[in-house]
């Protein structure tokens, strides 16, 4: 006897969720059956449903945005080897977000890269700096300061 599914239908026992729904009845450009599960009600998938088709290409288009303006932002590498390199590329990525230029996720993602990068930076800096004045204490003297 089949479980009752609180949702209204019948769910097996053996856990047939998946399994029970059924795929796309189109090909494929190869010529093989869609491996893609049928939309509610209908025998094709979201990409091959006829009724569907304008929400696939609104989809694709939008995707594509999304794909040329991460490549925008991939062909304007620069070093960011310096506080002014980090500044100059921070304030053309803000307003590149804020102008609508780049999506906010991939804003908000460079500039967390960027924040890890200004820490390395600062560690860089500290250890030059560290270096150059262990350089000036005598040979006999490094590993204790005296006055």
């Amino acid at each position: 006897m089949p479980k009752r599914d609180p949702r209204g239908g019948a769910a097996e026992r053996s856990g047939a969720g998946a399994a029970a729904q059924p795929r796309c009845e189109a090909q494929t450009k190869q010529g093989r059956l869609c491996q893609s599960f049928a939309l509610p009600g209908s025998t094709r998938c979201i990409a091959h449903d006829p009724e569907r088709a304008s929400d696939v290409q609104a989809a694709r288009a939008r995707g594509g945005a999304h794909a040329s303006k991460l490549r925008a932002l991939q062909g304007r590498r620069s070093r960011l080897d310096s506080p002014r390199a980090l500044l100059g590329f921070t304030a053309t990525l803000i307003y590149d977000v804020v102008e609508g230029k780049l999506v906010p996720e991939i804003g908000r993602t460079a500039l967390y890269g960027i924040s890890i990068q200004r820490q390395l930076l600062e560690s860089s800096d500290l250890e030059q700096r560290l270096a150059a004045l262990e350089a000036q204490v005598p040979a006999g003297r490094r590993g204790r300061w005296r006055g």
